[in-house]
């Protein structure tokens, strides 16, 4: 598992797998809420897919702060994804 490095939001944990699926995406967290998925080459509207869990929903101004640092470090997230991962293609 590799910490993205590209940018960090306060008390939120991002990071990728190493061994992850297409299309590039990473995962994050703020304790207790669940874990989304952020499918960062993705229009804004189409970025956060939430991971089932028993925890509380990802509150709407984190999943807006993702957005945002995820459409503004593009370039940068898909540099770590090829640098971190080992896809199953």
């Amino acid at each position: 598992m590799g910490k993205v490095g590209s940018f960090t939001i306060a008390g939120v944990d991002c990071w990728f797998y190493s061994h992850e699926h297409r299309p590039p995406h990473f995962h994050a967290r703020r304790i207790g809420q669940r874990h989304v998925r952020v499918f960062f080459q993705m229009p804004e509207s189409d970025m956060i897919e939430s991971v089932w869990s028993h925890a509380g929903r990802m509150s709407r101004a984190d999943r807006d702060a993702l957005c945002e640092m995820a459409a503004r470090h593009r370039a940068q997230l898909l540099g770590e994804w090829e640098e971190k991962m080992c896809c199953d293609d």
